[in-house]
């Protein structure tokens, strides 16, 4: 197994050196993906699920999905209905999720359960989407309604606590008894990699091992969780945050010029995939890669036109000429992630995070 180089920081700075101490940790490979989560509507259960649930399932039995923010649907929705980046999620709902077996989880546990999941698209890094056949969804953690007031909760619930949370044996118990193991790799649901059981862990030191998808591909990073301790620790390679900048454009405080602060706080990549799906729908261009020569100019009219007030009384100077390449290099990469991810879900371009944005 490869490993790379040490990874320098973590995403909870006020957590205790004193956690990683814990006689019960355990180091899970952290999936490049975007977040997603599911949870069985068992009728028997209803007064259990709040509102959102209820309203999206299609009857007893329906699998209903959401993203880290809100709900999104079920599995027996139309699929044109379903934004295109969540295609392969849901079908891997439909052929890779066993709901009889869910549903006598439910029985286990006293109530209904929310499984929380990584949906396998491409966002930071590529593990060979295209030429590799990589499982849809990879399950992580799992949370009886029992532990919570609402399933949408303001805020990201993973940063506060993990109380209420099953344990690591009892949450890969239910990814075991409820994934279909026959169905098709690119539909299927697998748990997430546990990659050791360290007496001691020193998140300065550790070096991350290639990704248990694709032995050429480091891992974004470790998840550290303690189950006596009630948290989930991310550690990520410094070289992945890079990435991610590169990616996703650089928060504005990590900017080094004025134009770069200005790309980073306005091209966003939600204004870009809008432009593409004017220039695509509205304007019937073809989709490609080729669009970026009309696109970018047209994000930074964009940028212009919502934000020209905004932007005459900030306090930081820049040419306007260094803004423009700066967004071209933006517009490709989002371009690219969009064709990759419409290959990946078998959707049209033009839907990928239509209603994610």
């Amino acid at each position: 197994m490869k490993v790379y180089p040490k990874i320098p920081r973590y995403d909870h700075p006020v957590v205790p050196e004193s956690f990683f101490d814990a006689d019960d940790l355990v180091l899970l490979e952290k999936f490049d993906g975007s977040s997603f989560r599911f949870t069985l509507y068992d009728e028997r259960y209803a007064s259990s699920y709040p509102d959102p649930v209820v309203n999206a399932a299609e009857g007893d039995g329906s699998l209903v999905f959401g993203t880290r923010r809100s709900i999104r649907g079920c599995h027996r929705d139309d699929l044109e209905d379903v934004d295109g980046a969540l295609h392969r999620a849901v079908r891997c709902l439909r052929d890779g999720i066993d709901a009889g077996a869910l549903r006598r989880c439910h029985d286990d546990h006293g109530g209904p359960l929310i499984v929380y999941a990584e949906n396998m698209v491409y966002s930071t890094l590529d593990y060979g989407y295209t030429e590799r056949d990589l499982p849809a969804l990879v399950g992580f953690d799992v949370l009886p309604y029992a532990a919570v007031d609402l399933m949408t909760p303001p805020g990201n619930p993973y940063v506060e606590t993990f109380e209420g949370f099953l344990s690591i044996e009892a949450a890969w118990d239910v990814f075991d008894r409820i994934r279909i193991e026959d169905t098709l790799r690119d539909r299927a649901f697998v748990p997430a990699t546990i990659i050791a059981e360290p007496t001691e862990f020193d998140p300065e030191t550790y070096a991350v091992p290639s990704s248990s998808l694709a032995e050429d591909v480091p891992a974004e990073g470790v998840v550290v969780r303690s189950d006596s301790r009630d948290r989930r620790v991310k550690v990520v390679r410094e070289a992945f945050e890079e990435l991610n900048r590169e990616q996703f454009g650089r928060d504005p405080d990590d900017a080094e010029t004025g134009a770069e602060r200005l790309v980073a706080t306005y091209c966003t990549s939600a204004r870009i995939r809008k432009t593409v799906r004017s220039l695509v729908v509205e304007e019937d261009r073809e989709f490609g890669v080729h669009l970026v020569e009309d696109l970018y100019p047209r994000v930074v009219e964009d940028i212009w036109a919502e934000h020209w007030q905004e932007i005459m009384r900030l306090n930081f100077e820049f040419t306007p000429a260094d803004v423009y390449p700066l967004v071209a290099k933006r517009c490709v990469t989002e371009v690219r992630k969009m064709e990759t991810n419409a290959e990946l879900n078998d959707a049209d371009p033009t839907t990928i995070w239509q209603h994610l944005s």
